[in-house]
């Protein structure tokens, strides 16, 4: 898949696409210039394993000899495939860089880190781990004192409603009344209908 790496080999030769991305908009042309005056790094094929003086992408995670480039605003590194999907050919509209957001995102490349440098970067790393983790804890302590003031308010106003007196019973209406009225009997039906008839006869 693309170019292979071997120690004999130059620099220079790791020019065309290692076929870590279906397209790519730059020319070769012109990235064989970036990459022959140092403006990016080589285009060394990815492995999937560290190794000794391989350093990761943290865009396709992949791991390359001979140092990455390093972004100009926050110092994180990025493989030169990666950048160049990034950073669009002959665009006048500014790039935000895919690590801290600042604007007109750029690289520089440097060769292969020192030891130093090397444990600078891991100390750095850490200490972002480190943040990271102390702000999902603080996070996790936020939600959980929410969590109890809703569940406490939920509690008293359960309280407050079952201290309340009960509302007056509702007086009832014609129609109320109505609907409640007992059914008269076949004996009063009887009677009511008896009634009917002997008034009828004095007429």
């Amino acid at each position: 898949m693309g170019n292979k790496f071997t120690k004999s080999s130059s620099d220079s030769k790791f020019t065309k696409p290692t076929g870590l991305y279906p397209t790519c908009e730059w020319d070769d042309k012109t990235v064989k210039k970036m990459i022959n005056k140092k403006k990016v790094a080589p285009r060394y094929p990815g492995r999937e394993e560290p190794g000794v003086e391989l350093d990761e992408c943290p865009i396709c995670f992949l791991w390359y000899p001979g140092g990455l480039n390093r972004s100009k605003c926050c110092k994180q590194p990025i493989c030169t495939e990666c950048y160049l999907q990034f950073k669009k050919p002959n665009s006048q509209k500014q790039v935000t860089c895919p690590f801290c957001n600042s604007l007109d995102y750029g690289v520089k490349y440097t060769g292969s880190m020192t030891k130093e440098e090397r444990d600078v970067l891991e100390q750095e790393e850490q200490k972002v781990i480190k943040a990271k983790i102390v702000a999902r804890k603080a996070e996790l302590e936020r939600q959980e004192e929410r969590e109890k003031e809703v569940a406490a308010e939920r509690a008293a106003e359960r309280e407050r409603r079952a201290l309340e007196p009960p509302p007056p019973p509702t007086p009832p209406t014609q129609e109320t009344r109505a609907s409640t009225r007992r059914p008269a009997s076949a004996a009063e039906l009887r009677t009511v209908g008896g009634g009917e008839r002997e008034r009828s006869a004095l007429f």
